[in-house]
């Protein structure tokens, strides 16, 4: 075997495995549109305090007031259905489109109560609709055949509907996470793609139904099937 050929063949052994674990890593198919449906568990957050009073009935024009009670209010905890689409831009980055739709309740808890001991009441039910866009950016980790995870980010808007339907209420939510895509079929350039979709995100609300003008932070967790087109 002549020198060069032996040459050849040591950067040929040195190159397959680097090749070979290049393939191992699921990638996204570009310029291709995926589908997907789930559920999304989201927490709870407090959405501010009051207190009720009375006017005392000191003498002089500036009686201190007398308190009943005070009440706390927070949106409950909800697990909400989700529908998903998605466009690769390349094999890392992909933007992603969704809606969801809630029903979580304004909880209120009273407390300080001379003629009554502290209670939780469980409060109005809402409908919550959050439209989101966004985007992923598929991590370069070596994680195996079938599983990519990736980090997340995007904005949606928040609409509110009181029980009765008569008001409603508008915000925005600004998330930022990641997850993981868990690739049952496909994710190396050949067949149709098919898998799960689970992702852990911190939410930040602005405006929409509270009490006080302020932000509010909560996370959500999600589990989806997706498929690629």
């Amino acid at each position: 075997m002549s020198r060069a050929s032996e040459l050849f063949l040591a950067v040929a052994l040195v190159a397959m495995p680097a090749v070979a674990f290049a393939q191992e890593a699921p990638a996204l198919r570009p310029h291709r549109f995926s589908i997907g449906g789930g559920v999304v568990w989201s927490s709870g957050y407090d959405i501010g305090s009051a207190r009720a009073e009375l006017r005392g009935n000191a003498p002089g024009p500036s009686a201190p007031p007398v308190t009943l009670f005070m009440s706390d209010s927070r949106v409950t905890s909800a697990f909400t259905p989700e529908f998903r689409v998605g466009f690769a831009m390349d094999r890392r980055w992909s933007l992603e489109f969704a809606v969801s739709v809630a029903q979580p309740h304004i909880a209120v808890a009273i407390a300080g109560d001379a003629e009554a001991p502290s209670q939780d009441l469980k409060g109005e039910k809402l409908e919550q609709y959050l439209f989101e866009g966004g985007a992923t950016w598929q991590l370069p980790i070596r994680t195996g055949p079938k599983f990519a995870p990736f980090a997340s980010g995007g904005a949606a808007f928040l609409r509110q509907l009181h029980e009765d339907r008569t008001l409603a209420e508008t915000g925005q939510v600004y998330h930022a996470g990641g997850g993981a895509r868990y690739f049952w079929r496909g994710g190396h350039g050949a067949g149709r793609d098919l898998g799960l979709r689970g992702e852990a995100r911190v939410n930040f609300r602005r405006k929409g139904i509270d009490f006080e003008n302020t932000m509010r932070i909560y996370s959500t967790f999600s589990l989806s099937m997706f498929v690629g087109f």
